[in-house]
């Protein structure tokens, strides 16, 4: 596997952080590898290449430690980093993954409400990481819950892929946020090719704000 190690090393120190979530495939990689390895790193949108080149150092390390597969990916909170013995495009069928952790938080008062609200924040989001490539298919955003909560919000994917692949992506995605974080102050869904998280606390820069659904 050494090239394998070759393909997912860096220049940069690692930082001390846990991953989000880590999925090893079944089938381990022993015997005879094939010539070619494809890998895939990706970095949230307002992360600056330093930082960004440093968690995938991280990634790639903690990658090789806990997976001795054939196809693997680990997802941190700024970066994500795959590979495969396989074309990594014919793996862009979705498979969305939730940390445990997201389950944990604590409740909404007004879960029908804040869902409204929720997936009109995370619609306009899908839409604009979808069809505007030239933000790097990264899209941000807020939307006021009440007078006293605002709910903020990121969608992104790999650009590897077209935008309706993109939109379909995240469409799974949310219907995947729904059925784990809806009800709770903040959520995130991995998958190999698109993100979506929502937090009641600011994390991100390049926020736009959306105008509230209004009153019916």
């Amino acid at each position: 596997m050494c090239f394998l190690i070759v393909l997912l090393s860096t220049i940069f120190a690692p930082v001390v952080a846990d991953p989000l979530y880590t999925a090893c495939s079944t089938e381990y990689a022993s015997g005879i590898f094939p010539d070619i390895v494809s890998g895939q790193a990706l970095c949230r949108g307002d992360v600056n290449s330093s930082a960004c080149q440093t968690c995938l150092r991280e990634a790639s390390q903690k990658l090789l430690e806990e997976c001795k597969s054939k196809d693997a990916a680990i997802w941190y909170e700024a970066c994500q980093i795959r590979y495969s013995f396989q074309n990594l495009t014919s793996l862009n069928v979705y498979a969305g993954k939730y940390p445990v952790l997201e389950s944990q938080k604590k409740s909404v008062s007004d879960t029908v409400h804040f869902y409204d609200y929720l997936k009109l924040l995370m619609d306009n989001l899908s839409i604009d990481a979808a069809l505007n490539r030239s933000k790097l298919m990264f899209a941000t955003g807020e939307i006021k819950f009440s007078r006293n909560e605002t709910i903020y919000g990121h969608a992104q994917c790999t650009r590897d892929i077209r935008e309706d692949e993109c939109q379909e992506c995240l469409s799974f995605a949310l219907l995947d946020l729904k059925g784990c974080c809806s009800s709770k102050q903040g959520g995130i869904v991995v998958s190999g090719s698109c993100n979506l998280r929502f937090e009641s606390v600011q994390i991100l820069q390049r926020l736009k704000s959306l105008d509230s659904i209004p009153n019916s």
